[in-house]
């Protein structure tokens, strides 16, 4: 039977719209299909051209640490050592906190600048990038000891630089620190040990002090009778200070001296005859950070400068914080108003054991990957958290730790730095110290809209204190 072309225009009336519909459909799912894939591969680029930035800035940002961290070591090793000797004992120390509250006096904050061991790198801190006005006194460090005379190293002029900051604060106070682990206990020993030697090293200051236009010297001997018992030394470091603060206060205009003080009650015992110091010195730096570190014999991680102990702690752990250390110099004779807080602009990193296990004294096997020998710059925990690590407050002890896969970071924040500014002002001590410049947000990494955030957390709010 032929159909009549009547029918054949009706089928293909009714089929044509189908096809159509078909077609369309077909185009929107191509469609579709096309614009995920090109979504996926633009997506994949950008974290791919994140990592490269992130891997990138850390490198670079790891650079300055590689530069910072050879000089600090030897403290944190000498921390370490005595907590390795004592963690075990039952320490019960009562260190009383009754005092006569005065908060008139201006607190200070005393800002260390350790100078680069590698000049004109992009990662290094300038001293033409320093704030001048963040900090009441700079601390240019560390200069070293070699014949009982001053040795600033080969570049004098970055001295110089940080003491031209004065020219934008006439108030700002810059003094030359000696010490540090540039010493390795060899210089100090030595000139400390008679009146000859000493005195050649003062006439070596002066002229330091007079040349380049220091208001002061800090002394960071690390540490007097430390690695064996020697009431001599503890006797000659007092003569010593004795025989500075003479000349000094002969001086038209007079200078200031500090010592870099240790914090653990083990080392204070043994090197420091306080009562005698407290005559001398114009205030102390107290070094109240590096309480906790990764060392092989002790592979847990823990809080890199708390201020109080965390609930897991007791015996002679429970005594390395900042609280313990700052009273217990008290205890020992140092008047607060000469006690100067330290607070790090840096963290430590461990690797965990375990990465489900990320809690406080968790099972660690080394460093992290971060930073260099466990010292982490404010600016690449930033980064750290950026990128995703969980982020504790340790409630207790007022600080905070971070985390993610194998990567654990004890630090300060601007968070744990407003709680020691409200707990130095609290407590009538003198004042805070940064420790240090270098390892702050200098270059507004974090995104904050400022540099070095956390050493102006402090300057906000004494000023704010004092207001």
């Amino acid at each position: 039977m032929i159909e009549s072309p009547m029918s054949q225009t009706k089928y293909k009336l009714l089929i044509n719209p189908q096809q159509s519909q078909i077609l369309w459909k077909t185009q929107i799912f191509y469609f579709i299909v096309i614009f995920l894939t090109i979504g996926i591969i633009c997506t994949w680029i950008i974290i791919l051209i994140s990592k490269i930035f992130y891997v990138q800035t850390l490198e670079e940002l790891n650079q300055e640490e590689k530069t910072l961290a050879g000089t600090w070591l030897h403290q944190v090793q000498m921390y370490a050592i005595s907590m390795k000797e004592n963690h075990s004992t039952n320490k019960n120390i009562n260190i009383d906190r009754e005092w006569q509250s005065n908060n008139s006096t201006e607190k200070i904050i005393v800002c260390y600048y350790t100078v680069p061991k590698t000049f004109n790198a992009v990662w290094n801190l300038s001293p033409s990038q320093i704030d001048p006005h963040i900090c009441t006194h700079i601390i240019v460090g560390f200069a070293s000891i070699v014949n009982c005379t001053v040795d600033m190293g080969i570049n004098t002029r970055i001295y110089e630089e940080v003491v031209n900051l004065k020219k934008n604060n006439s108030k700002l106070k810059v003094m030359i620190s000696i010490g540090g682990s540039n010493e390795f206990n060899f210089g100090f020993p030595e000139m400390v040990k008679n009146h000859a030697n000493r005195k050649r090293f003062i006439r070596s200051v002066l002229n330091v002090t007079k040349r380049f236009k220091f208001d002061g010297l800090d002394l960071d001997w690390e540490f007097p009778a430390w690695f064996e018992p020697n009431e001599k030394e503890k006797i000659h470091f007092v003569q010593l200070l004795y025989e500075i603060r003479k000349e000094f206060d002969h001086r038209s205009e007079k200078l200031i001296l500090s010592v870099a003080a240790a914090a653990p009650q083990t080392i204070i015992d043994q090197s420091y005859d306080v009562p005698e110091i407290a005559k001398h010195v114009d205030f102390i730096n107290l070094m109240s950070y590096d309480y906790h570190y990764y060392v092989w014999y002790f592979p847990v991680t823990d809080l890199n400068a708390p201020l109080f102990p965390h609930i897991m702690e007791s015996g002679y752990l429970d005594t390395l914080n900042v609280n313990f250390s700052a009273h217990y110099w008290v205890k020992k004779m140092m008047p607060r108003y000469k006690i100067v807080i330290g607070i790090p602009t840096y963290g430590h990193s461990y690797k965990l054991d375990n990465p489900l296990n990320h809690k406080l004294q968790a099972p660690a096997s080394g460093f992290g990957k971060l930073g260099f020998n466990g010292f982490v710059s404010y600016s690449v925990i930033c980064q750290f958290l950026k990128h995703g690590a969980s982020n504790v407050f340790v409630n207790k002890s007022k600080v905070p730790y971070a985390y993610r896969d194998e990567e654990w970071i004890s630090y300060d924040n601007k968070e744990s730095i407003y709680y020691k500014a409200k707990w130095i002002l609290a407590n009538g001590f003198k004042g805070a110290m940064i420790f240090s410049l270098n390892t702050d947000d200098w270059k507004n990494e974090c995104n904050t809209n400022e540099s070095f955030p956390l050493t102006r957390t402090i300057t906000k709010f004494f000023k704010k204190g004092k207001d």
